[in-house]
């Protein structure tokens, strides 16, 4: 098994390149949401040829810049419908089967606005979901701001029985969470379809390599060493330091459980 490093939709051909050329699967981040929404049926099947001539299996991160379904401006929240609609199909498109996304959950809302947000949450989410279950997509719910396990299945018990899963993050639980991942997992672990790798000083979401910062990669090891299988994971980081952070990786031992480079 590969570990995945983060590519731009916008730059797609010299992303997947560089990704390859390092051993990694290539995860395409929808970073420009215009860009995305351009982007015709010819092109997304031109890309996905592309993937399938090099074998390089692939889920993506679906637009988040500016995004809430749930926000109370139904401007907004009508626009971010829209993009999630459209990344679902190019996900599909791209022959992936799974698409994170970004709740925009916010710890910082009154009680009242908290209420009503969770309301729109919860009647806006599910047609996109279902949507994306039409087409063979799951969608995995990654933490941003969420401080606690408790507020991220609170999104999840607002949606279907198993409609979503669960992408951890680890330089958000750094930069915003600081409780140990064991907590999280303890929480969430039978739901998790993907983890982020990145790293920081606790205090800014920098991107690091693993080993670089606060984050406790020894403890993610050892939840991983006792799962039957493991989730996709991706190395959110800049390609040019993604061989460091495997190599953090691999002084762990966790190349034994699969994040070890195919040749």
């Amino acid at each position: 098994m590969r570990l995945h490093v983060s590519i731009t939709l916008h730059d797609f051909e010299n992303g997947l390149d560089a990704a390859l050329r390092e051993g990694f699967r290539p995860e395409v981040r929808m970073a420009d949401v215009e860009h995305m929404r351009r982007l015709d049926a010819a092109s997304l099947s031109r890309m996905r040829a592309r993937l399938d001539e090099r074998d390089a299996g692939t889920f993506t991160h679906g637009p988040y810049l500016g995004l809430d379904i749930a926000s109370l401006n139904d401007h907004i929240a009508s626009y971010s419908a829209e993009c999630l609609d459209r990344a679902v199909a190019a996900t599909a498109a791209l022959g992936g089967a799974l698409m994170v996304i970004h709740t925009n959950y916010s710890p910082f809302f009154s009680r009242a606005g908290l209420r009503e947000w969770m309301r729109n949450w919860s009647e806006r989410m599910p047609p996109v979901i279902e949507a994306a279950r039409a087409l063979g997509v799951r969608v995995a719910l990654e933490n941003v701001w969420e401080r606690t396990p408790e507020e991220l299945a609170r999104l999840l018990d607002a949606l279907p029985r198993g409609a979503a899963s669960v992408c951890i993050d680890t330089g958000h639980l750094a930069a915003f969470s600081r409780l140990p991942v064991a907590r999280w997992w303890d929480r969430l672990g039978d739901r998790v379809a993907a983890l982020h790798l990145h790293d920081n000083d606790g205090l800014s979401d920098d991107h690091l390599p693993p080993g670089s910062g606060i984050f406790d990669f020894s403890a993610l090891a050892a939840i991983l060493a006792g799962l039957p299988r493991l989730p996709l994971m991706t190395l959110e980081v800049d390609i040019s330091r993604a061989a460091a952070g495997r190599a953090y990786l691999e002084s762990l031992g966790m190349a034994a459980n699969g994040f070890r480079r195919e040749e």
